[in-house]
């Protein structure tokens, strides 16, 4: 994968919720979270409809007043290294994305236990309870 020239997309089977003050993203694949930042999720909700690298830069420093450039790399790495983002074969949809509040530099934090690690269940037997 080629992320800067590339249009990228979310996978289909990443899912977010949103919170108070960002985002809970969950790999469905993996079983995964990551907590993404208000920043983080508006940089989500970019990759949702197709984006490139450069253009997220772009918007990001449109909404910093200044160039945000190696926090968003970071970023986007996490993405592209998790394999959050995936190759579009269609071009990118046009953005309609709003900052909603104020600009900080996007975090993101994977959770330490997959999902079926942290799952208790009273009623399914078959699914082990944390111990």
């Amino acid at each position: 994968m080629q992320p800067h020239q590339s249009s990228l997309g979310l996978r289909t089977d990443v899912v977010s919720a949103v919170i108070d003050d960002g985002a809970v993203l969950l790999d469905l694949a993996k079983k995964y979270f990551y907590s993404v930042n208000s920043s983080g999720w508006a940089i989500i909700q970019l990759f949702e409809r197709g984006t490139t690298v450069e253009e997220v830069k772009t918007i990001c420093s449109s909404w910093s007043g200044e160039d945000q450039g190696h926090a968003v790399e970071r970023f986007i790495e996490v993405l592209v290294g998790d394999q959050l983002l995936t190759v579009m074969a269609e071009s990118p949809q046009e953005h309609n994305v709003n900052l909603d509040g104020k600009w900080v530099p996007p975090t993101i934090e994977k959770h330490k236990e997959p999902l079926h690690r942290v799952m208790t269940s009273a009623f399914d037997p078959s699914i082990p309870l944390v111990e």
